[in-house]
């Protein structure tokens, strides 16, 4: 009995954490449907060590990817934000230190019930390598938009 509570419990637990980006373009990645999951580095947090960020759950992947797929990924991120967004709470930023370059996109998502959805998507490389290392991450809480999850962040 106590297997089967266990059981679906899990089960339970999985399904609430794979909705939360139900609808969106990224979800593709963290599916697996993007990059093989056996090559993602994933986290996913629920709970009261979010509390102090005003967030009920983190979810990020890590990959290293072509320069293709990166800019695949970016593109399904910014497809996400494009109409959901509060005016002016998307922020790109690119930076170059001496071979190593690195650009960011961060965007607030349409809701999902009651809570506000954040994206961020992150990519670095080296030089003229066709590699990146890219990470995504998805929230959502109750904070209110990117500037103040920025603050919190800090």
């Amino acid at each position: 009995m106590k297997r089967l509570l266990l059981s679906l419990s899990f089960i339970i637990c999985h399904l609430s954490f794979s909705l939360a980006q139900t609808g969106l373009k990224i979800n593709d990645l963290f599916e697996g449907r993007i990059v093989p999951q056996e090559k993602m580095v994933e986290t996913r947090v629920r709970g009261k060590t979010l509390a102090k960020y005003q967030l009920t759950y983190y979810r990020s992947v890590r990959c290293t990817v072509t320069e293709q797929e990166a800019e695949r990924l970016l593109q399904m991120v910014e497809a996400d934000g494009k109409g959901h967004f509060a005016r002016g709470s998307d922020k790109t930023s690119k930076k170059m230190y001496g071979k190593e370059h690195s650009l960011t996109f961060k965007t607030q998502v349409r809701k999902q019930d009651d809570k506000n959805c954040f994206l961020c998507y992150q990519a670095h490389w080296r030089g003229n390598t066709s590699e990146r290392e890219v990470t995504v991450i998805y929230m959502e809480g109750s904070v209110r938009s990117l500037e103040e999850l920025e603050e919190l962040l800090k």
